[in-house]
């Protein structure tokens, strides 16, 4: 019990490391984004738009398209750590439930170590999309602007197809990145999930046989279309 309740703070000291860690990389990139921002609307305006200006954008672009993309990266990893911790609390509140039966109903959490137990931690639900609120995809946003305005910027400067041209190639850029990146983040997720099975159901009890963690284990087999008839609130309340 000790080295278990040990083990408990450690954890949750490591998912309050990787929220600090996330919290200072985006204050990071966005605070260059912006500080790039006001420094080329200030040569443009000196520059009028001539070579200098084009010399100082293709030399700032590029600079912050390879921090964010160094950002994003990292905000990914830690978005994988901090569900990969939330699990492993998941299991130790599973040996919790086991020690005092009735006192089942004080724990307002249940246990278990899916997908759908690690969003309870959370007060919120599981969704097939839910990594689009993560700080790694706001980071993934501002980077596909980014390499679109760099791609428009270059199209315009190397054969000057006119403004026609110039905003869809940008904005198809743009599209693109931010696609791949969501692919990206989609296979990192997919990935996590198939490194450790679930061991446990959210009554603290062993899953027999394991079952994968994008599996809704908050109810019995039978009461799976059941619970369809409950509002969110309730999938996170009724246990």
């Amino acid at each position: 019990m000790s080295a278990l309740t040990t083990e408990h703070y450690t954890l949750q000291s490591s998912r309050a490391s990787t929220i600090v860690e996330a919290n200072g990389r985006s204050q990071l990139f966005l605070s260059a984004v912006s500080g790039a921002t006001v420094a080329l609307a200030l040569v443009a305006q000196l520059d009028t738009m001539g070579e200098t200006f084009l010399v100082f954008a293709f030399t700032i672009l590029p600079a912050l398209l390879a921090l964010g993309v160094t950002s994003y990266i990292r905000l990914a990893d830690l978005a994988v750590h901090d569900a990969y911790y939330a699990r492993a609390i998941g299991r130790i509140r599973s040996f919790y439930l086991t020690i005092e039966p009735e006192a089942r109903h004080y724990w307002l959490i249940s246990a278990g170590d899916d997908a759908h137990a690690v969003m309870r931690q959370a007060g919120q639900r599981h969704k097939r999309w839910h990594h689009l609120s993560h700080a790694a995809t706001a980071i993934a946003a501002v980077l596909a602007i980014l390499a679109g305005v760099l791609a428009g910027l270059a199209l315009q400067t190397l054969t000057d197809p006119g403004i026609g041209w110039t905003v869809p190639s940008g904005l198809l850029a743009a599209i693109a990145v931010l696609a791949i990146l969501l692919v990206d983040q989609k296979r990192r997720w997919g990935h996590s999930a198939d490194q450790e099975p679930c061991l446990f159901l959210p009554d603290g009890s062993p899953a027999t046989p394991p079952h994968h963690p994008d599996q809704n284990r908050s109810w019995t087999e039978a009461e799976q279309d059941f619970q369809k008839s409950f509002n969110p609130a309730a999938d996170r309340l009724f246990v």
